[in-house]
């Protein structure tokens, strides 16, 4: 069949306004699952670093329960089973961006927590020692220095958060991936569409991954 094939990548271009449909809601997707996993992830990282058990191990069991399970399955359980349970049913749109986001959240934190891990403990000490509060200590000392370690890892995390979008086609989301296989459905062209596919990927997420590892090589020549 390889070699019988013949291609026809003018169905991709009769059809771009397809992609260009899906392109729009991938990164409507990624945006708010972002906004939520950045606030969420910020919230449940600062409570990891405390000292007080009672911020910290519910922070821990968030983190782990939501890095031990498959996003999928958490997709899946917040657009049909959270509506049984509550009452209140979320849109497609709505629930991957919520899902997203809430499993974003526990990698976000990991982040956080050990960028502000990293910075030495002398400096805690030093803000003490001035009458600095936790908070201030954290918004003019802490989190400043260690938000420059924690870019390189963001914009990985978001690389990934990008191609978890595609889990979107399971609940109907209009996406890239969901709006190929509807064209593949009326066209009959799957090796046409779906290397368009790859390709739109790669062209959106490489430059991200690719600013990632210059950011850190700047970094490091840095510090």
């Amino acid at each position: 069949m390889g070699q019988s094939y013949v291609w026809h990548f003018n169905v991709v271009w009769e059809y771009r306004q397809v992609f260009v449909r899906g392109a729009g809601i991938t990164a409507q997707l990624t945006a708010g699952s972002l906004l939520i996993g950045l606030v969420l992830g910020l919230l449940l990282g600062l409570m990891r670093s405390s000292r007080s058990g009672a911020m910290r191990v519910p922070a821990a069991v968030y983190v782990e329960a939501f890095r031990a399970t498959p996003v999928l399955v958490q997709l899946v359980w917040l657009y049909y089973a959270l509506p049984i349970l509550t009452g209140f049913q979320m849109g497609p749109i709505l629930s991957v961006s919520v899902g997203l986001g809430l499993h974003t959240a526990a990698y976000f934190a990991e982040i956080f927590r050990a960028g502000i891990a990293s910075i030495d403990r002398g400096q805690w000490d030093a803000a003490k020692s001035i009458g600095m509060g936790y908070g201030q200590m954290m918004r003019r000392i802490i989190l400043p220095q260690a938000v420059r370690r924690m870019i390189p890892p963001f914009i990985n995390e978001i690389a990934t958060l990008m191609k978890l979008t595609t889990l979107g086609s399971v609940l109907a989301v209009y996406e890239l991936l969901h709006e190929a296989q509807n064209l593949i459905n009326n066209t009959y062209r799957p090796l046409e569409i779906y290397t368009t596919l790859a390709v739109a990927f790669f062209v959106i997420i490489y430059p991200i991954i690719w600013l990632s590892q210059r950011l850190e090589r700047y970094l490091k020549a840095r510090s």
